[in-house]
């Protein structure tokens, strides 16, 4: 070893430069020529006149020891790492520490997510509330229902309720208060069967509640009465008793003659007589699907959503 030390550090003579300077065959070294000019490169022959630099590129170039006037080793110059091989910052050069982590600093935690501000989460959880106008429905506004129950003056009873349905919307100053099929309700208040001899039927409604669809909620409304009456029968009992006397005449003309057609005529007479005082009058009944106008005696104010 020590035998090749002393091949590698052979001297270089520099001529003509006035002093002697040494450097070891594979020093990297920059000539400078006494006509100014530089050469650098790796050092890698010593000849008895010249000497051999090598470049970067492989290239030789043969400098004349007549033509040297300094020769100095080569400042290295740093390359700033390429992305691929640079290190964090602070970690030592020992290649081996930095490929078994050892000595790069420890990862950095990621930061956690902010937490929600209690004015943000507030606004976030809360839906937007609706927001409502108040309208009112003036008195004797008339409300156009369909029966839902059917009703009769000989079947139905006092307090039975009543349920039907708005036919139209009802709008107030261009605004839709009550849309078409809100709930009606109500009740009978009068239910009168036809009687023998005298007294027409009759049946009386009255509603009371509006229970508006969806979240509308119910509204107590105040209405007039709703009374039907059957029409009265006169004509048609005259008639049974014109026909009662006619078949009565017929019967005794045929039985008696002359003096027993008068006798059967009064016979006649009284039979249809009898026959319409024994038979009670025509019922009213008002089945579902009927149309009623319900007019209200009463202002009805409600909310509704803007």
């Amino acid at each position: 070893m020590k035998k090749l030390a002393i091949l590698l550090g052979i001297t270089v003579m520099l001529g003509g430069c006035g002093r002697t300077e040494s450097y070891p065959v594979g020093t990297d070294v920059t000539v400078e020529k006494k006509d100014g000019a530089n050469v650098a490169g790796k050092l890698v022959e010593v000849k008895p006149e010249q000497i051999v630099l090598e470049a970067r590129d492989g290239a030789k170039t043969e400098v004349p020891k007549s033509q040297i006037a300094s020769l100095k080793p080569m400042t290295a110059v740093v390359e700033p790492p390429r992305a691929a091989d640079a290190k964090p910052a602070g970690a030592p050069g020992n290649s081996a520490s930095a490929k078994d982590g050892s000595a790069l600093p420890p990862p950095v935690a990621p930061e956690p997510p902010r937490a929600p501000q209690p004015n943000e989460t507030a606004n976030a959880a809360a839906p937007k509330r609706p927001e409502f106008r108040e309208v009112t429905v003036p008195s004797g506004t008339t409300l156009s229902v369909t029966l839902g129950t059917s009703v009769a003056s000989d079947t139905s009873k006092v307090e039975d309720p009543v349920r039907a349905t708005l036919k139209a919307p009802v709008s107030v100053e261009g605004v839709q208060a009550l849309p078409a099929g809100t709930a009606v309700l109500g009740n009978v208040t009068s239910a009168v069967r036809a009687a023998k001899v005298k007294g027409l039927a009759s049946i009386g409604v009255r509603f009371h509640t509006l229970d508006l669809p969806g979240e509308g909620g119910r509204h107590e409304i105040s209405t007039a009465t709703i009374t039907r009456e059957a029409k009265p029968t006169k004509k048609k009992d005259a008639t049974k008793i014109g026909i009662g006397a006619g078949a009565g005449a017929v019967i005794g003309g045929i039985v008696g003659g002359g003096g027993g057609a008068a006798k059967g005529a009064a016979i006649g007479g009284g039979a249809g007589t009898a026959a319409v005082l024994a038979t009670r009058g025509d019922e009213i009944r008002l089945p579902a699907g009927t149309t009623l106008p319900v007019k209200l005696t009463a202002p009805l104010t409600i909310r509704i959503e803007k």
